[in-house]
């Protein structure tokens, strides 16, 4: 349930735009907040919990690196489908190479050549353009979520009917 609750909040945050009101930030941040709550503390119980008390020191530590690996990805991977629905959705027809290079290379510099240019409207844009990036990296995260949510509901599915066929099996030989 937390993942799809995070999914959900990315999705609800993927309609966000320059206009958008601080209630569809809150509406978005709300479910992402609590499904990353209902998350994390199963999956760090459920590793801890994998193995004897002598060894959960080294369970807590694994998971700790995979939640800063994760991260470190996971930044990896959104930022780059923010860059590119970026340099996708930028305009810079017409103008010189230069300012177009230095326009696609960030939304900063998208700024600073719009200001400098006799083409106000390369920062509008720009604004509109990580935009359109912004959605495309929300809506990744979104279906990262998903994806994850199904692929751990059918892991504890497989988990679940594994045990349960232990526990028949040793109830079977206890009565023997």
């Amino acid at each position: 349930m937390g993942l799809i609750a995070v999914g959900a909040g990315l999705a609800v945050l993927a309609e966000l735009d320059a206009g958008s009101s601080y209630w569809l930030i809150l509406t978005g941040l709300v479910p992402l907040g609590a499904g990353m709550g209902l998350a994390m503390t199963p999956a760090t119980a459920a590793i801890t919990d994998a193995l004897p008390s002598r060894l959960q020191n080294v369970g807590s530590a694994v998971n700790d690196l995979a939640r800063e690996l994760g991260g470190a990805l996971g930044i990896a991977v959104l930022s780059s489908a923010l860059n590119a629905g970026y340099r996708n959705a930028l305009d810079v027809e017409g103008l010189p190479e230069p300012v177009a290079e230095a326009a696609r290379s960030s939304l900063a510099a998208a700024h600073m050549a719009g200001s400098r240019t006799s083409d106000p409207s390369l920062i509008d844009h720009a604004d509109d353009a990580f935009t359109s990036g912004l959605h495309l990296a929300l809506l990744t995260g979104a279906g990262a979520a998903a994806l994850s949510a199904v692929a751990v509901a059918l892991l504890l599915r497989h988990t679940r009917s594994s045990e349960d066929v232990h526990a028949t099996a040793a109830t079977g030989a206890e009565r023997s």
